[in-house]
């Protein structure tokens, strides 16, 4: 299994800019002693390109003695949606982005595409450019519940396509997973491409623990996950919840709990992420939360 941790990203999303100095610092420190394989650290742009500039991902230095070696990897996230129609500006943008990762302070080592199941041929040639400059390019896979049969099925030939990937994720973009389907979708993926399978499952209908180790009983090895949920609206699979159920013993557990009591409650108790009534009303109905917004002033964010 291949755990991805996704608190610090999320959690800048949630705060609309990076989480705490002091909770990068102590969660950097945790996920190398709990057994998080990949952090992630945010979301990637063009530098040249139209929204938020490229920056330093990481708002604190790493820990002197990290080591590549045997301490987590680093990924980032790149939403495809903006990046040029044409594959000759695409693969200009993704080249852009490759040497800023490289001239960053952080060795990020893996790129994971965010591309809706109806556009990935779109993606193969800034992908193609990705692996090009020695990334690991992953699929992401958003609105996935919304793929019909013969959709799902050109979704995952024109994945196939795209040559070797280091997996290929399954979004729950809008709550809406459940345990039946994420079997159904997770056994589909891999009889059509050769990538591991991932899972990011959101918490709208409080199914993101369950749907995580459904996924994991139907062969998917890359689990998505994030300190106490961390993130915008139901928030994810928790970190802490999957490693228990895997078998992490209590005191190996310590660390971590104690980064939520020192850190993450605080944000929680400001930021309210959780699955209130509007987020339970959009998984429930395969819609973007921000449909409903407003049916409830009282759900959070």
């Amino acid at each position: 299994m291949t755990l991805l941790d996704c608190t610090l990203r999320t959690g800048g999303q949630l705060t609309g800019g990076s989480v705490p100095p002091a909770l990068a610092a102590d969660y950097l420190a945790v996920c190398a002693r709990v057994g998080v394989d990949i952090v992630e650290l945010g979301t990637v742009h063009d530098p040249t390109g139209q929204g938020a500039p490229f920056g330093d991902l990481l708002p604190v230095p790493l820990p002197d003695d990290h080591d590549e070696r045997y301490g987590p990897r680093f990924s980032v996230l790149l939403d495809t949606a903006p990046l040029p129609v044409t594959d000759t500006a695409a693969t200009a943008a993704a080249g852009r982005i490759a040497e800023a990762l490289a001239a960053g302070s952080v060795p990020v080592g893996l790129v994971r595409l965010a591309v809706r199941y109806d556009r990935v041929a779109r993606v193969a040639a800034p992908l193609h450019r990705l692996r090009e400059a020695g990334l690991g390019v992953c699929l992401f896979l958003t609105d996935i519940d919304l793929a019909s049969y013969p959709e799902l099925d050109r979704c995952l030939g024109e994945a196939a396509a795209l040559g070797p990937l280091d997996a290929v994720f399954l979004v729950d973009s809008l709550g809406s997973f459940r345990p039946e389907r994420v079997i159904e979708l997770v056994q589909s993926t891999r009889a059509a491409v050769t990538a591991p399978v991932g899972i990011h499952a959101h918490d709208n209908q409080g199914f993101a623990l369950h749907n995580t180790v459904v996924a994991g009983s139907a062969g998917a090895t890359w689990q998505d996950t994030a300190v106490h949920g961390i993130g915008p609206g139901a928030g994810l699979t928790r970190t802490e919840q999957l490693l228990a159920l895997l078998g992490a013993a209590p005191a190996d557990l310590t660390p971590l709990l104690a980064l939520i009591a020192t850190h993450v409650a605080p944000l929680k108790q400001r930021y309210g992420w959780g699955a209130g009534p509007r987020q339970v009303m959009a998984g429930l109905a395969r819609i973007p939360v921000s449909a409903v917004r407003g049916l409830d002033p009282h759900a959070g964010p």
